[in-house]
């Protein structure tokens, strides 16, 4: 009677964790002299470790007269593995090996290959499962259960697959372990399949099945097979259940069927964080920035605080629809509930900035940012590339390399469309080398970015060596160097590459028909440009842009056959008011002295854009050109009463891997000496330098004028 009284008052004390109550038992205990009673000291043990004082529960094992039954052995270790003290675990398991009155049984192995697993103790879990495997346990169903769970956390799936498949009986938690382990490794399909096994195998998934299975369907974007779960286990008694619905919202919402998403969502009664997260990511595909703000703001009012990952999802909705109102709300709110914001939502801002043009504000963000990691940097390249301020991305890169962090894949694809703008043929070959020192050579879409690099800088034989060294070739990297040859005065060359490139099975883009068509009017192929331009919508159903348009109308405006041009430009509506098309026609007028078609023409961009100098001074090139000195001098005159001037150019050269831009009629430059050494109307600016420089001068206007 005394036992069960004392039994009793350790489970109450157990239940309210009181540590002081426990330790009175504990001495009632040893003064009546129950101290070798194996029942009682399990339950001294427990609430030991459940009032988290683990050197009492030590002190209890190791006084007890009782060490040779496994019943006490199993409460220590359990005590242990639930604490999360893992290398006590394997320690108390050493010692039960070496005693030499007992040994373990079915209930000691789960705990210790846990604690195998969550150690990552490869070694020893495999040993543990040599043992299982003489001694017979490995056939107890909880004990293989672990095993596939342990070879899980190793990532040997294999492994973990071999021992479910050898399990003589089988439950729900062990199915769900292999079905676990095949999502893990990124088989979701398999997954699936032993999901359709264990049904058929006449188990009934519970909860973590169904979690598993739905978002196994969310991975592999299978709509069907979601639906055909929630119409068959949902409405079986887990219509409240938190974890399947919430796994039902982030499928319906990877697979854009919003309204089911919003159903489920809206008929759950208790709304966890991962479920919000999940529904407001729904919206983040769509770019829904609206949506997503008015979840934000109804979970707040509805009590659950929003995590960093809910704020930087909400970011990223605002970014892709570039919301600036939308993205200050969410900042202002960051700002307010003082959230110590992370690299993440940092970038996040970062991107959002520079989508809605306001770089001063991106700049400010990064100011405050963790800059001892790439991904800070890269966001900041890729965001001044994005905005076309490819010198400051340049400049960002040198920072980021002077500060010690290492540049990974992202940076230098970010970084190489700056340097192939800038022609910055010395920067982009110390980056190459940068690449090669980091061994990311494999990296397809890296490897696209250099040949492109290498292409617009006018190397074209190193690029050609990039591309025929890339295993795999796809639409992008045909592109590049069907681009670089007819770029670089091989036209041959880039028709060759177009014909290799269909041979080789590789569909066209329109970006292909663009390079091609400009290669044709680089080289004055006009028969063969008109026939590339039928080719893509004839063969290949892309419709024409205004680009492949442009290219055509240069094509045949090179040839002299203006007439030709206008009336293609006539055709369509879409094409007859197209500002640049006409920009380019009226180019070519100039060229071959057309004062009438090239009047006409004029008199139509003046009409539709009064305030762009660009057409005035052309317009005013074409008169002087055929002497009439009235007509020109009307055109300079009317330029001068509306304020209007012709941009600067500018130009720029690498100084010790440095690009340095400036403009013509620029004095002020820090490295040169002032010379008024200027060539024709362009305006180029030339200094004088005292050190050693690499020339990479490149020529071009501030307006965008189409040769």
């Amino acid at each position: 009677m005394e036992s069960l009284k004392l039994l009793s008052l350790l489970r109450e004390c157990t239940n309210a964790k009181s540590l002081r109550q426990a330790k009175l038992v504990h001495q009632r205990i040893l003064a009546v002299g129950l101290r070798s009673d194996v029942v009682l000291c399990k339950s001294l043990i427990n609430v030991y470790f459940a009032c988290k004082d683990h050197s009492s529960a030590r002190l209890v094992f190791e006084n007890v007269d009782v060490q040779s039954d496994v019943y006490i052995w199993n409460s220590l270790v359990s005590g242990y593995a639930k604490s999360s003290m893992f290398h006590d675990v394997l320690d108390v398991f050493r010692k039960l090996l070496n005693s030499p009155i007992c040994v373990a049984d079915s209930y000691t192995y789960p705990n210790v290959i846990k604690a195998c697993g969550a150690l990552g103790r490869e070694i020893h879990g495999r040993a543990i499962h040599t043992l299982l495997v003489k001694s017979g346990h490995v056939c107890d169903v909880v004990v293989a259960s672990s095993l596939v769970t342990m070879y899980a956390k190793f990532n040997f799936f294999e492994n973990a697959a071999k021992v479910f498949d050898e399990m003589p009986e089988r439950d729900v938690a062990s199915w769900n372990t292999v079905i676990s382990c095949f999502y893990q490794s990124g088989n979701a399909e398999k997954a699936l399949e032993m999901f359709g096994k264990m049904e058929s195998s006449g188990f009934e998934p519970n909860s973590v099945s169904l979690t598993v299975a739905i978002s196994a369907c969310s991975r592999l974007l299978c709509l069907e097979r979601g639906k055909e779960i929630h119409r068959k286990y949902v409405k079986k008694g887990f219509e409240s259940d938190e974890f399947v619905n919430s796994a039902l919202v982030d499928m319906y919402g990877r697979c854009e069927c919003l309204e089911m998403a919003r159903e489920v969502f809206q008929l759950m009664p208790r709304k966890s964080l991962v479920a919000w997260n999940a529904m407001i990511k729904g919206y983040v595909a769509k770019g829904d920035s609206k949506s997503c703000v008015e979840l934000l703001n109804r979970m707040v009012i509805e009590g659950t605080r929003p995590s960093q990952t809910t704020l930087t999802s909400v970011l990223m909705a605002c970014s892709r629809s570039s919301n600036l109102l939308h993205g200050k709300f969410v900042h202002g709110y960051v700002i307010r509930i003082v959230v110590d914001a992370d690299m993440f939502m940092n970038c996040s801002l970062i991107d959002l900035y520079f989508k809605c043009g306001e770089v001063k504000l991106a700049e400010t963000v990064f100011s405050k940012t963790q800059k001892d990691v790439a991904e800070s940097w890269n966001v900041m390249i890729s965001g001044y590339v994005s905005v076309g301020n490819w010198f400051k991305a340049v400049e960002v890169y040198d920072q980021m390399v002077s500060v010690g962090v290492k540049p990974d894949v992202v940076t230098f694809t970010s970084v190489l469309p700056a340097c192939s703008q800038l022609a910055a043929l010395e920067k982009g070959k110390r980056i190459h080398l940068s690449i090669s020192e980091s061994r990311l050579e494999a990296d397809e879409l890296l490897m696209s970015a250099l040949l492109d690099m290498y292409s617009k800088c006018g190397d074209v034989k190193r690029a050609s060596e990039i591309f025929e060294s890339m295993p795999k070739k796809d639409v992008v990297s045909w592109t590049v160097m069907i681009s670089a040859y007819g770029s670089h005065g091989q036209p041959r060359e880039a028709l060759y590459h177009f014909d290799e490139m269909q041979k080789f099975g590789v569909r066209p883009d329109g970006v292909t028909f663009l390079a091609v068509l400009s290669a044709c009017g680089h080289a004055g192929f006009i028969d063969e440009g008109v026939e590339c331009f039928s080719l893509m919508s004839l063969k290949y159903g892309i419709k024409p842009s205004s680009e492949h348009y442009s290219c055509l109308i240069d094509i045949l405006g090179r040839a002299g056959r203006l007439l030709e041009a206008y009336d293609l430009l006539q055709q369509k509506p879409e094409t007859r008011d197209d500002a640049e098309l006409l920009r380019t026609l009226f180019s070519a007028c100039c060229v071959h002295q057309d004062y009438s078609l090239g009047d006409r023409i004029a008199r139509l961009l003046v009409e539709k854009y009064p305030d762009d100098a660009s057409t005035y001074t052309v317009l005013f090139n074409l008169y002087a050109s055929g002497e009439s000195w009235d007509a020109a001098r009307r055109v300079r005159l009317k330029m001068k009463e509306m304020g209007l001037r012709k941009k600067p150019g500018c130009s720029w050269i690498e100084i010790n891997e440095q690009v340095c831009p400036f403009f013509a009629e620029d004095w002020c430059h820090p490295h040169g000496q002032p010379n008024s050494s200027f060539e024709g109307n362009a305006g180029l600016f030339v200094v004088f330098l005292s050190k050693k420089v690499t020339l990479g001068v490149m020529h071009h206007q501030h307006n965008k004028q189409r040769k």
